[in-house]
């Protein structure tokens, strides 16, 4: 899924949940994203600031929303692509517009892969299309391209690149 989209709706599930002991509340919308941003990067700056993995990329994403959940993004796909490479399992990448341009199609190689066979049910309600690109500056989108560039692996890069 885009990295963007992705964010937003890490946000969008934590409005949902009524999780604000610790953030606060905040409405579910552009301005509600950016100073739910604004309350983890004050409360968590210095901590990683000096962490050594942001040493090479800080300043240049320091003022980009939620940046550390961009961070978050690259790692789980780094490691997710080491352990499948070192652990020799077999893998089937799916991008998150697969389901949007060609949800059976999908579904049935899925399907395929993993051995199972297509049971006729209606498939749970599945809202596709929800993009947040706007919620970002093009300087903002420009620095976590940066970001990815230097922090993802090789093949991280290449199955994400096209965000």
């Amino acid at each position: 899924r885009d990295p963007f989209d992705n964010v937003v709706s890490r946000f969008n599930y934590y409005v949902q949940s009524n999780n604000t002991k610790r953030f606060g509340v905040h409405p579910r919308s552009k301005d509600g994203f950016r100073a739910f941003c604004k309350n983890l990067g004050e409360t968590f700056y210095e901590k990683e600031k000096n962490h050594r993995s942001y040493q090479e990329v800080f300043d240049a994403i320091k003022n980009v929303p939620c940046y550390a959940d961009f961070f978050r993004y690259i790692q789980w796909h780094n490691l997710a692509f080491t352990t499948t490479w070192d652990l020799n399992l077999p893998v089937m990448i799916i991008h998150y517009e697969n389901y949007t341009d060609n949800f059976n199609e999908t579904k049935d190689m899925l399907l395929e892969f993993l051995g199972q066979d297509d049971i006729i049910n209606e498939p749970p309600l599945f809202v596709t299309g929800k993009t947040y690109r706007e919620y970002f500056t093009e300087k903002e989108v420009q620095a976590v391209s940066s970001m990815f560039s230097k922090l993802a692996l090789q093949k991280t890069w290449y199955h994400t690149n096209h965000y």
